[in-house]
């Protein structure tokens, strides 16, 4: 394997290409940002569409903001991976046109593991939900052809 790249530059070109093909954090509106390797922001909007019944968004929705922005953590290496198991505690609803930002960190990548944090904030900076990720590499690439763009052997 090459290290002569950087992990921060390939972080962001498999960001880049994992956000054309993320239909679901497309249809929830999901912007990343601030994407380096090891981490990753990703912030929403809390549309009428995204609602419960007591009129707060809905906790799957916000589940699955806080876990798109995992996959693009546990993915930042180019080696595919996949969620294994993931706990989410909600700490305050989540109104109507509400601003979150989802910041994921890893904690632990090792072999094929990794055990990832992530802090769901609204616009104010109080804590939304708190969500801990654990993902199993699997075979193949995030974004096919980009270790080869980038020189890296024997990954994937």
């Amino acid at each position: 394997m090459s290290e002569t790249y950087d992990p921060d530059t390939l972080a962001q070109a498999v960001a880049r290409g994992m956000t054309a093909r993320d239909n679901a954090a497309q249809a929830m509106g999901v912007e990343i940002f601030d994407v380096k390797a090891g981490s990753a922001a990703a912030r929403i909007v809390v549309r009428e569409d995204m609602l419960n019944f007591h009129g707060t968004c809905h906790g799957g929705l916000m589940y699955a903001f806080a876990t798109s922005v995992l996959a693009y953590v546990m993915n930042g290496d180019n080696r595919a991976a996949v969620a294994q198991a993931c706990s989410i505690n909600y700490t305050r609803p989540a109104q109507l046109g509400d601003e979150l930002t989802a910041r994921c960190r890893a904690v632990n990548q090792a072999g094929r593991s990794g055990v990832y944090d992530i802090e769901v904030t609204n616009q104010k900076g109080e804590t939304v939900a708190l969500l801990r990720g654990q993902s199993s590499k699997i075979k193949g690439e995030a974004v096919p052809g980009l270790n080869v763009e980038f020189g890296i052997e024997g990954m994937g």
